[in-house]
């Protein structure tokens, strides 16, 4: 591409008779791959050998140190430039200074390396990058005859000569390089025949201008590649959630078995045998929509049972109906961010892309977010309610801690049990003002089941403000200090 032995020597020309006699202040990287060339009173050079292509670039504007730089070939701080040239044969070019020292650029594939060397000790830009230290000796070029001899010219320009440069004649086509000025072919960069005469000038003017147009490119592409991939797992996400939340009628059918079995146990209390643990079901009772018996827990009374049942149902139709109102939530959204996959599909070149990216910026965020919360683990499991009350439980003592101090807000509210270990538990208020009396039982009595004492009958709950809660030093995982607080007696939720 541009790293043709004799694109390079035009680049050295250039630079030679910009930098020659320069001060060399400092050389400093912050990036793989590139480093940075400092001189006094000119502008800094920039030396890229990654990807997506290798190059040597003169800064447009003097560079500014960074504090995460970090000092390359301290020992040429100060030397003076002598001349810049290109070794024979090799992608090689040569900074040489006034000291005697000289360093070497090297613009070879999977080798690219830039090595300082004096009094022959190299020392280098890349550590695990080993080169060959006879490449660095001095020696003429050779004369070659025929383009297939000469070690100059690449297998791309041997196979293409033709087509690049309009004849296959040797010496043509050293004089057509010698007076070209560069210009892109195929996206390439060639050095076939120009109108003009070569000037140092204009060469580096194309040679820049072909560099900067297909790193803009190549930016373009990747950065269309991160957004697109970004809305497509968007819409990934929430298609799955909507085959969750899918209504099948399992919930429902499942709250009427529960209540089926309720009133028949109600209906048959005074036939049933205390403790049992199966009742057969009479005929004149049975449903054949239903199984014909029903399991009961024989520690407790048929009362408990029937109560037991009822909650089971009431809970299949609570789940059922927020299944139901965020599957349209859900739709809603889906049809939200498709409208916007298709908008970005329309987006060609750089600035279509910079134009959206500006439009859409609270779009990319919120897909951004999303992206890290489905990576990261989070710290509690959370239950939202059929009024869309948000609750979180902590998953365990030091999850606790990350979701009271970490991830909820001073104006939520927290319970945990009084006498016993368990989860926190946090109602997201979500800049709601008041929290309604049942939501606060509810969570109560999630955080009495995420406890020690979830096989009771009944558990005490304090609840307060979260930013009445905090944490000593010293103090173990999971424990806490609280005030202000309130008791709740509550039973354990069934989950």
């Amino acid at each position: 591409m541009i790293t043709n032995w004799f694109t390079l020597q035009k680049c050295a020309d250039y630079f030679n008779g910009q930098y020659a006699h320069a001060v060399l202040e400092r050389c400093f990287t912050f990036e793989k791959n590139e480093l940075w060339l400092q001189f006094r009173d000119l502008a800094p050079l920039k030396v890229h050998l990654g990807q997506p292509f290798q190059f040597i670039l003169q800064a447009s504007a003097p560079m500014q140190i960074k504090k995460d730089s970090v000092r390359i070939f301290p020992l040429l701080e100060g030397t003076i430039m002598e001349n810049i040239t290109m070794l024979p044969a090799e992608r090689i070019m040569r900074f040489h200074f006034t000291n005697g020292s000289d360093m070497f650029i090297l613009f070879l594939s999977n080798r690219g390396n830039v090595v300082y060397r004096q009094d022959n000790k190299e020392e280098y830009f890349k550590k695990k990058v080993t080169i060959d230290a006879d490449l660095f000796d001095e020696h003429e070029l050779e004369s070659y005859s025929t383009l297939q001899d000469d070690p100059r010219f690449s297998p791309y320009w041997k196979k293409n000569a033709e087509d690049i440069f309009g004849t296959d004649n040797y010496d043509l086509i050293l004089k057509t390089i010698e007076n070209s000025n560069g210009q892109e072919l195929s996206g390439q960069f060639v050095l076939s025949a120009t109108e003009s005469e070569c000037d140092p000038d204009n060469f580096y003017t194309n040679y820049r201008k072909f560099v900067v147009t297909h790193l803009s490119e190549g930016q373009f592409h990747q950065e269309y590649k991160n957004i697109q991939g970004l809305l497509s797992k968007k819409l990934n996400d929430i298609q799955r959630k909507l085959q969750d939340t899918k209504d099948d009628g399992k919930m429902e059918k499942r709250a009427d078995k529960y209540r089926f079995f309720a009133d028949t146990l109600s209906t048959c209390r005074h036939i049933i045998s205390p403790h049992s643990e199966l009742f057969d079901i009479p005929d004149m009772y049975q449903n054949e929509l239903f199984p014909n018996k029903i399991t009961l827990k024989e520690a407790t009374s048929i009362t408990e049972n029937i109560d037991d049942y009822y909650k089971k149902a009431r809970n299949a139709e609570t789940r059922s109906e927020e299944n139901r109102h965020r599957h349209q939530e859900l739709r809603a959204d889906y049809k939200t961010w498709e409208a916007y996959y298709k908008s970005f599909e329309d987006v060609k070149d750089y600035r279509a892309l910079r134009d959206w990216k500006k439009i859409h910026a609270n779009i990319l965020k919120q897909a951004g977010r999303s992206a890290s919360t489905d990576q990261e683990r989070r710290p509690y499991r959370e239950v939202v309610t059929k009024d869309n009350w948000r609750i979180w439980i902590g998953r365990s003592a030091r999850d606790n801690d990350d979701m009271t101090f970490k991830h909820a807000v001073k104006t939520d509210i927290w319970l945990h049990t009084r006498h016993s270990t368990g989860s926190h538990v946090i109602i997201k208020k979500d800049g709601k003002k008041d929290v309604p009396k049942h939501i606060i039982e509810h969570a109560a009595a999630l955080a009495a089941r995420y406890s020690d004492e979830k096989h009771s009958s009944l558990v005490t709950v304090v609840c307060t403000d979260r930013k009445y809660v905090t944490k000593r030093k010293g103090m173990p995982p999971g424990k806490v200090h609280f005030q202000y607080e309130k008791d709740l007696m509550v039973k354990p939720e069934e989950i």
